[in-house]
């Protein structure tokens, strides 16, 4: 081999390597932004759903306080009128305790541990507690000294 021909070999191999060398560095810096955006994203994500989530479960809180207040204002208010109309107070007891219940599986569904229990016991304390009255009720007992709507 000639000189000049063994110059432009050593000239077309050094380019190649650069190349070779510029592509792969390229390839890498690349992949590490491709790896920074996906995680900014997923950080982005997961911040998102952390706000939604409080979010929900101001909703879920909110709407448990407002259904259990509606369903102690029932029985504070209509329970003592309940031998003249109780079938009407009957119905809207069974609305309001849909709701309650509905409240409660949101907060179920959304809330935390201390919440999901003092929904529960919310839900049963109130579900529990008109069953017994309506059961006494329907058993034709008064007793004397109990409940307001019991009074003697």
């Amino acid at each position: 081999m000639d000189s000049g021909t063994t110059t432009q070999l050593i000239t077309v191999g050094a380019t190649l390597g650069g190349v070779l060398l510029t592509l792969l560095t390229t390839t890498l810096v690349e992949g590490r932004k491709l790896k920074a955006t996906q995680r900014a994203e997923e950080r982005k994500r997961a911040a998102e759903h952390a706000t939604w989530l409080r979010d929900e479960r101001v909703k879920a809180y909110a709407g448990l306080s407002n259904a259990g207040e509606e369903a102690f204002q029932l029985i504070r208010s209509e329970f003592v009128k309940l031998p003249e109309n109780r079938d009407e107070v009957e119905a809207r007891w069974r609305e309001r305790r849909n709701d309650l219940r509905k409240a409660h599986n949101q907060v179920a569904l959304f809330g935390t541990g201390e919440p999901r229990r003092r929904g529960k016991e919310l839900w049963k304390v109130a579900r529990n507690g008109v069953n017994d009255v309506l059961a006494e009720l329907d058993s034709g007992e008064r007793r004397c000294g109990g409940p307001v709507w019991t009074a003697c």
